[in-house]
């Protein structure tokens, strides 16, 4: 440069460009440096797969694309950023791997000579691998939803989109040349890419189909391949289920956060996220990370494609598959590790692949299910806007008895319950601890699982044994015989294998953990036909369930109260980063829950009354729902206003209270702490809950970060509904500083609309 005005010039334009990368990237946020984004702006660029010109084709909706050559044969060559213009692919990889009868194929024939650790397309040479599945064909379609539901029930959005709009490219490959075993030259099989409008988001499957008449058993998948660049990584690589303590990924610092559609809880799930790396010696100091996604057990399933089903089943193992899907690897790339915009944009996914999650009833565990009982409890939650009934655990409600005097009893209180705008649901434990010796009482020796180590019955029922059709039709009868709309199914199957050869739906260890998972997800699915609202403490999400524990410990309800909702305030604050907050639920015990006596229990509630108002302020100000357990929701008049009081803030600001969550202060009891729910498509942008559960008077000037909100220049702030509003200047980081003053143990919330 010739001159220092041309280097002041240049450096700043250098600046300027750096800033509008890290506000992209969700490092920082300035007013000057404002662009589209999508999780502020809707984005309503079309999915499209286009040719790229040559021998290619590019899967894109504006935000990511994801690059395929169609010849010498077929594999992705680039995953992009299309948002921070970065590469997220460094190498070649097979697009799956299947493995058939103990014998390994891979899936798409394309390699390099290039280093994979030095991946340079500018003079690459591709190549085919002979023994793999090579490319056929490819088609196109558009997302088919998984399980029933309709926008806008039991008050969840009815702007979302289901099936969510995109498009699915659809890949088949056909086998090679030379195969291990004859019936593997009557496999074939398709890899499927799913990408989505607005979201920078794709998923894939595997699918294996198969038209021989001999039994072909798939003892292994690998559902994702790729070769990445370190940002789009964990810091440190190897093999670990998703979550790690529910992080999901979202404290490893990865721009890429990988989640499944099946449980992720654990291996005995049979679903491993694994981020392998390692040193080249022939490229020393090579340390790059590698995704593999794939089934840590099984999945062991048997296919023949005209089997019969009078056939002896030691000759042909039952059940037989013509078909086999695999579950889904979702691949969210975030382009940042900044933990706020990583939980935001999960729970943009989350929103879209499980819209379910979104649907809020306020319900009432009721612990006296006597018909008065039961009708006195309804006639409460109608006065004060409760919307549901379940019939609670540790009670005399019996859900596994069909009886038909008993059925038509229950019924009757139903239909009583339909009367006042009230909806009925009940507890069962399902599956764990079902078998023998389970706390839950045994469902038959025949049924319960086979410890694989020891032979002998296990204290688990088993999800793909006679069980599983009994407890479908005895949860149908009460469907169609009583109404019921909800069902809290405690203890799902939680991944426990089973070793039994008498089984009707597997044939052993292998295959048991896929049956039992996929039976289990049935489940929900068929259900969800019904519009059944689900309760279940387990990751059956992209099944249909609806919420689960957010993460609570269930001794911290027997402690005393103030600390019962200090410490749930703080898991929900913390939870909340990984759930949307209608994704989960809580517990208020009204009676006492697992111990604690009257130091837990939140009866006499006239007597509590602070404490009361609190867990009814902090749940519903979260918009997290909260197991209201016991036999009453008010005893006076003060408590019944006290309820009315917060359903009916609830209710008017709904809409903004099931939104997402911007995570302003972390309680701790030693100074206030706020959260803020956010959303730039509604009126109600923001709404910030403010707790002082401190002994003293706290006076401060209160940050709110307003960028989520999608306000850019004015707010309008009326703190607790309270008009006119005040108006505030955004700064250039988009906060605003609102003075407050609270009295000791007091709340109070800011709503905010957008003043631009």
């Amino acid at each position: 440069l010739d001159t220092p005005n041309e280097l002041l010039s240049t450096t700043l334009a250098m600046l300027r460009s750096l800033l509008t990368r890290l506000t992209l990237l969700g490092c920082i946020s300035l007013s000057s440096a404002r662009e589209t984004d999508w999780l502020v702006d809707t984005i309503t660029t079309p999915v499209t797969l286009t040719s790229d010109g040559k021998a290619g084709i590019v899967l894109s909706n504006g935000l990511i694309s994801r690059s395929f050559l169609l010849s010498p044969d077929f594999g992705t060559v680039a995953f992009d950023s299309l948002v921070s213009d970065n590469a997220i692919l460094r190498g070649i990889s097979h697009e799956a791997t299947v493995t058939l009868d103990a014998h390994t194929y891979n899936v798409g024939g394309l390699i390099s000579s290039s280093p994979p650790d030095y991946f340079n397309r500018t003079d690459i040479i591709y190549e085919v691998d002979p023994t793999t599945f090579h490319y056929v064909s490819h088609t196109t379609s558009q997302p088919v939803a998984p399980f029933h539901w309709e926008p806008g029930l039991r008050h969840s959005p009815s702007s979302s989109q289901w099936p969510p709009q995109g498009l699915t490219l659809q890949v088949k490959f056909g086998p090679p040349a030379f195969v291990m075993r004859p019936e593997h030259a009557n496999v074939t099989i398709v890899v499927s890419y799913e990408m989505y409008m607005g979201i920078p988001l794709v998923s894939k499957w595997v699918s294996v189909l198969y038209s021989g008449i001999s039994p072909v058993r798939i003892d292994g998948c690998t559902v994702e391949l790729l070769a990445t660049q370190k940002p789009y990584a964990p810091f440190s690589f190897g093999p670990y289920p998703l979550p790690v303590d529910h992080d999901f990924g979202t404290l490893t610092s990865s721009w890429l956060f990988v989640d499944l559609s099946i449980s992720t809880f654990g291996y005995e799930y049979g679903g491993v996220v694994s981020w392998g790396g390692g040193t080249s010696d022939q490229y020393p100091g090579a340390d790059q990370p590698y995704l593999k996604i794939y089934y840590s057990s099984g999945p062991g399933v048997f296919m023949a494609g005209n089997f019969q089903a009078g056939r002896a089943i030691r000759d042909f193992p039952q059940p037989m598959l013509t078909e086999f899907d695999s579950f889904k690897a979702l691949l969210l790339v975030t382009d940042s590790s900044d933990r706020e915009r990583v939980s935001l944009s999960r729970a943009r996914m989350t929103r879209l692949l499980t819209p379910q999650t979104q649907e809020n009833p306020i319900f009432f565990h009721g612990t006296n299910v006597t018909s008065d009982g039961f009708r006195a409890s309804v006639d409460q939650m109608a006065s004060v806007g409760f919307e549901m009934f379940i019939f609670s655990f540790g009670t005399s409600f019996q859900l596994e008895d069909t009886s038909p005097a008993y059925i038509q009893q229950i019924a009757a209180d139903v239909q009583y319950a339909a009367s006042r705008g009230i909806e009925v649901g009940g507890y069962d434990l399902i599956c764990l601890a079902r078998g023998n010796g389970g706390y839950g009482g045994n469902v038959g020796d025949q049924w319960d699982v086979v410890n694989p180590s020891t032979g002998q019955l296990g204290s688990d029922a088993c999800f793909a044994s006679g069980w599983e059709d009994k407890i479908n039709d005895i949860f149908l009868t009460w469907v169609q015989q009583a109404n019921i709309t909800m069902f809290e199914t405690d203890g799902p199957f939680g991944g426990t294998p089973c070793s039994s050869h008498n089984h009707t739906h597997h044939w052993d260890l292998e295959d048991s953990i896929y049956w039992q998972n996929r039976l289990q997800g049935e489940f929900f699915m068929k259900l969800k036909d019904y519009n059944i609202f689900f309760n279940a403490p387990d990751w059956y999400f992209h099944y249909g369930t609806n919420k689960i524990g957010m993460g609570y410990d269930e001794d911290q309800y027997s402690l005393p109260r103030w600390q019962d909702l200090t410490i749930s305030r703080q898991g929900m604050y913390d939870d909340t980063y990984n759930f949307i907050p209608t994704q989960g639920w809580m517990q208020v015990p009204l009676v006492d829950y697992h111990g604690g006596g009257a130091a837990a229990a939140f009866e006499p509630l006239t007597k509590n009354l602070l404490e009361y108002e609190w867990a009814l302020a902090q749940y519903l100000g979260y918009g997290v729902a909260a197991c209201y357990r016991g036999y009453e929701l008010y005893d006076s008049p003060v408590t019944q206003a006290l309820v009315k009081k917060w359903v009916d803030f609830y209710k008017e600001y709904r809409d903004i209270l099931i939104s997402d969550i911007v995570h302003v202060r972390r309680p701790d009891v030693q100074d206030f702490d706020c959260i803020l729910h956010v959303n730039p498509r509604i009126v109600n942008r923001g709404l910030a809950m403010v707790f002082n559960p401190t002994g003293s008077t706290l006076s401060w000037n209160l940050t709110l970060p307003l960028y989520y909100t999608g306000i850019s220049n004015k707010a309008q702030v009326f703190q607790e509904g309270i008009s006119p509003p005040t108006v505030f200047s955004l700064d250039r980081d988009y906060t605003i500083s609102i003075p407050v003053t609270m009295a000791h143990t007091s709340i109070t919330w800011f709503l905010i609309w957008s003043g631009d």
